[in-house]
């Protein structure tokens, strides 16, 4: 296999590990092997969880030997590292696209800040929703537990609050939010935190709780008749 990796500028401060930068290959032929065992960990992880997943299994699925399987990765939890890494830049990069489309119009007078609101609530809902439950339970407690998954969502969290935070500045009027990067880390941990227990509790428990995230969020970035302008 002939791999090589991009160079990555040296990491800023921090405790745990820089998550790994994206893979490149140099053979058609060995791109599409990696390909199908970050699939095949894909389609088993969401089927019975990544804890009930061995690496045999990933290379059975993928129709591979265990040791082709080793000369990509190192073990299951590498496997999930980099899907999880690749399923977040996608989303990052959709996102970016949907926010700089709403920031348009916005300026073109044809969206309100509602409608911006609404993309922020409803992508974050959409996305929780779409991911495998155990898949979702798995990533969320591998945060708090693996440093290299730790720094991996504190980077894309990052990028988000970034992005609401341009957002903030745009819809909440003049000195209204004092800091609109603090006001984005708030709104993206409560977002995303409800978003999760939603859709990890399907049913009539969890039935309004989007659309009063959203009145919330209305509220909390415009004040109300007669507030400070």
């Amino acid at each position: 296999m002939h791999e090589t990796r991009r160079r990555r500028a040296p990491p800023r401060s921090r405790s745990a590990p820089a998550p790994p930068p994206p893979r490149e290959f140099q053979q058609a032929r060995a791109r599409e092997s990696y390909e199908r065992l970050l699939q095949a960990a894909l389609e088993l992880y969401a089927e019975r969880g990544f804890h009930a997943t061995q690496t045999p299994d990933i290379a059975e699925r993928a129709g591979m030997s265990v040791g082709g399987l080793y000369r990509y990765f190192r073990d299951k939890h590498q496997i999930f590292v980099e899907l999880m890494h690749r399923l977040l830049e996608q989303n990052r990069l959709e996102q970016d696209a949907m926010l700089d489309a709403w920031e348009r119009a916005f300026e073109e007078g044809s969206a309100d800040p509602r409608q911006g609101l609404e993309l922020v609530v409803g992508w974050t809902w959409d996305a929780v929703r779409g991911a495998p439950p155990d898949l979702l339970r798995t990533y969320m407690a591998m945060s708090y537990q693996d440093e290299t998954f730790a720094a991996l969502r504190e980077q894309y969290d990052r990028y988000e609050r970034q992005a609401v935070a341009r957002m903030i500045e745009k819809v909440a009027p003049r000195g209204w939010i004092s800091s609109p990067l603090a006001a984005a880390k708030v709104l993206d941990l409560a977002v995303e935190a409800l978003a999760v227990w939603s859709a990890l509790h399907p049913g009539a428990a969890s039935r309004g709780v989007k659309e009063a995230t959203l009145e919330m969020l209305v509220r909390y970035l415009a004040p109300p008749s007669g507030g400070k302008r």
